[in-house]
């Protein structure tokens, strides 16, 4: 391992080859071993033709010689050819330059960030957001009783392009509302309920405006209902790192294109 400074004078970290011992590269991708390689080929092959050795073995090397620096020179010249994506399949790149994939996450992203953006600003326009006040289920009976409670986030940065109803693809809901229960309720091990969290409703995730019955599915998946709404901005609702690109792409990258 080897350092280097950056133009603000920060060390680097950085290889050194083993064969120039320059720094910033290895012996795969060495110019000069390359240069040395070639140069030694048309030595070993000019001596050959000479035929000129004095011993048999000194000839035997110079064979073997030969043939190693050719299919070292070989390697180098095609390092990358032979490859394959491990992403497309396809040969020439890698999973990391395969440009199927960037344009799957440049296109996830855009998606995303769409989704995201407009269903806040549904979110806004019909004041649901932290501080309001909703009916959610019951967080212990299971005979369709509710409670009030009240919203204290929503959660944007785990909404992806699936979250978004479609008529042509499944489409999942996203568990994003976080709540607090007005009145706290006994667990059945002697605590009690305090918060909870439900899925945010469709109809600010339809940004399409997709009429239900044309929907791909109908998840019944338990949310909210607004009872008492509150003013807010996007500023308010959407996180900084809800709706930075860079952020969002990564996020993108990986839980949307490279899923662990």
């Amino acid at each position: 391992m080897a350092y280097i400074t950056d133009e603000n004078g920060n060390y680097k970290r950085t290889v050194r080859c083993g064969h120039c011992y320059e720094k910033g590269h290895n012996k795969g991708s060495c110019n000069k071993r390359k240069e040395d390689l070639a140069s030694n080929i048309e030595r070993y092959e000019k001596e050959l033709a000479e035929d000129n050795f004095s011993e048999n073995w000194y000839k035997t090397n110079t064979e073997r010689y030969l043939s190693r620096s050719k299919e070292e020179l070989n390697k180098m010249l095609t390092k990358g050819q032979n490859r394959k994506c491990g992403y497309c399949t396809m040969p020439g790149h890698t999973r990391r330059t395969c440009p199927d994939r960037k344009e799957k996450v440049a296109d996830n992203t855009a998606s995303a960030l769409t989704l995201r953006k407009g269903a806040a600003e549904r979110m806004i326009d019909d004041g649901f957001g932290p501080g309001s006040l909703i009916s959610v289920a019951h967080p212990t009976n299971r005979d369709g009783s509710k409670v009030l409670a009240v919203v204290t986030k929503v959660d944007f940065v785990n909404i992806a392009p699936s979250h978004r109803p479609s008529k042509e693809e499944y489409f999942n809901g996203h568990r994003g509302i976080h709540y607090q229960y007005v009145v706290p309720m006994d667990d059945r091990w002697g605590g009690k309920h305090t918060v909870g969290t439900c899925y945010i409703p469709l109809k600010y995730m339809n940004i399409d405006d997709i009429p239900e019955e044309q929907w791909y599915r109908s998840p019944a998946n338990p949310t909210a209902e607004m009872l008492s709404g509150v003013e807010m901005s996007e500023d308010q609702l959407l996180s900084a790192e809800s709706i930075d690109e860079k952020q969002v792409s990564k996020w993108i990258t990986d839980h949307v294109v490279d899923p662990k």
